[in-house]
């Protein structure tokens, strides 16, 4: 019977590389930033942010989208193109002593591009789009 245990202990070991590297991240929306026609205007936060980064590609994407003002859920397939040669990358961080943070570009429609920023905190996010520019923070939910 302990034989058993020990193959199957080193059996689980062997797969262990091909285990996939992903995390979800939700963020809750505390503030927002609207800036249109050299005015900026502060809001409180509106939504919630489900992201799948994988590890193993360094992909991000943002898969849900929930409006907590109107209690609506809107799926979401934005892709982030992750940068990996920043100093900052979790890959990196350690060795320039800085904390580590994800960041990618994607966009969200037609007409916007969106910079993207994870923290072990908070997700930072900026877009724009013809006209305008929105900041938002949110609040990592753990």
């Amino acid at each position: 019977m302990q034989r058993k245990i020990i193959l199957l202990a080193i059996a689980g070991l062997w797969f262990l590389p091909l285990a996939a590297h992903a995390e979800t991240i939700v963020a809750h929306e505390t503030e927002k930033y609207f800036y249109k026609d050299g005015e900026m205007k502060k809001f409180e936060g509106q939504y919630e942010n489900t992201y799948y980064l994988d590890m193993d590609k360094w992909t991000l994407t943002r898969t849900r989208v929930y409006d907590y003002q109107i209690r609506k859920i809107k799926p979401d397939d934005t892709v982030y193109e992750v940068d990996t040669t920043l100093r900052s990358h979790p890959v990196h961080a350690v060795h320039y002593s800085l904390p580590p943070v994800i960041r990618g570009v994607g966009r969200p429609n037609d007409d916007s591009v969106e910079t993207v920023a994870i923290d072990d905190d908070f997700v930072t996010t900026s877009t724009s789009t013809a006209g305008t520019l929105v900041i938002s923070r949110a609040k990592r939910l753990k």
